[in-house]
């Protein structure tokens, strides 16, 4: 029997319960309230008593969740920006709650209303108006089987992708026998500031003319290696020639997102002075992996910035003087291409995660 209605005629709305943290606190207990946010499946807290106890259907009413279903059963009580469905009487045994998340979830999250990326809702009235049709239920039944598989395997791959963030960080140990040097950063490593000057209007008189004059201009301002245009190598700043520099090198930001390192493997770049550039020293150029580095001490460098508001500035004097040790160029090779397998490992496996909750947003026939 295939049921064709709107979702006012063939559900019951359930309300959300409006429960303060201090009722959450004085009556703590062992029945889950379920509100309308979607970390943790949605659980505010618990407590010790309960207003539900039949399986239903909750959806986020007001929120960056706004439309997220749940399937919920046991003795439960819906809390704030929540709200529950549950079929009417005459169609409770011809629909599968646990099938309808995955089949409308994608319907519901249309029907939300604000901004997508901020805070969306999701109105009542204009769901009880939505017309929808719900298979028979064996049809209801293997459709979420295939769903549930899906499911399945996505929750698995969640874990390898979770076992590899670990692999990543235990790939990076190395024995005490193989430390070779131990001393100050400043023996190893040299710090070059950028240029000073080197601002979007002096690019904009300095463009290049030719692909061969062009110099890459590398930024701070994010977290990943972006070009913020490209100057003339030939142009001078205030009478000097501009700092170009060579690769491999690490692009250290000196404020904003201060202390972040990033690694430079190719090509011949210049930047302004809001980043340091730092290799090693003549001495070690030969036994510093710098991929490595930043994998070993960026947390350092995030530790010496001199506050952590938007004015951060990392402290170059500072980070000299600080005690780094140095393994073997063979250890530190080593734990690059562990990572390295790792994270192309953690790249695959996202994506199939991504190709399953496109999957998931369908329904399946």
């Amino acid at each position: 029997m295939t049921i064709s209605d709107t979702i006012g005629n063939i559900f019951d709305f359930l309300p959300e319960t409006n429960l303060i943290e201090e009722y959450l606190y004085n009556h703590s207990g062992n029945y889950p309230v379920y509100s309308g946010q979607t970390e943790g499946q949605g659980i505010l807290g618990y407590i010790d008593s309960f207003i539900q106890h039949l399986p239903c259907v909750t959806f986020t009413t007001y929120g960056g969740g706004a439309g997220t279903l749940f399937y919920r059963e046991g003795q439960y009580t819906i809390g704030r920006n929540c709200m529950g469905l549950r079929p009417k009487k005459q169609y409770t045994d011809k629909i599968n709650l646990k099938w309808f998340p995955f089949v409308f979830q994608n319907l519901f999250y249309r029907l939300r209303r604000g901004d997508i990326q901020g805070q969306g809702s999701l109105n009542r009235l204009l769901l009880e108006r939505q017309p929808i049709t719900i298979p028979d239920i064996d049809v209801q039944l293997g459709q979420l089987e295939k769903y549930q598989t899906l499911e399945s395997t996505k929750q698995g791959i969640s874990g390898y992708i979770h076992r590899l963030t670990g692999i990543q960080h235990f790939a990076t140990e190395y024995p005490h026998s193989a430390v070779i040097a131990k001393d100050k950063l400043k023996l190893f490593m040299r710090f070059t500031g950028g240029n000073s000057g080197l601002t979007e209007e002096f690019i904009y008189h300095n463009s290049p003319e030719t692909d061969s004059d062009k110099i890459e201009i590398l930024t701070s301002a994010t977290l990943e290696r972006e070009a913020m245009g490209f100057v003339s190598q030939n142009a001078t700043i205030s009478g000097e020639k501009l700092k170009i520099f060579e690769v491999p090198a690490i692009l250290v930001a000196r404020n904003g997102y201060a202390g972040t390192m990033t690694y430079i493997p190719e090509g011949r770049f210049t930047t302004n002075d809001h980043a340091y550039i730092l290799i090693p020293q003549k001495d070690w150029r030969d036994k510093i992996n710098l991929e490595w580095f930043c994998y070993e001490y960026q947390k350092l460098f995030f530790k010496i910035v001199t506050s952590r508001s938007d004015n951060a500035t990392f402290n170059k004097e500072y980070a000299e003087r600080q005690i780094i040790r140095i393994p073997e160029i063979a250890y530190q090779n080593a734990i690059v291409g562990k990572r390295k397998q790792a994270a192309d490992m953690k790249d695959r496996l996202q994506h199939i995660e991504n190709v399953i909750d496109d999957l998931l947003e369908y329904a399946i026939v």
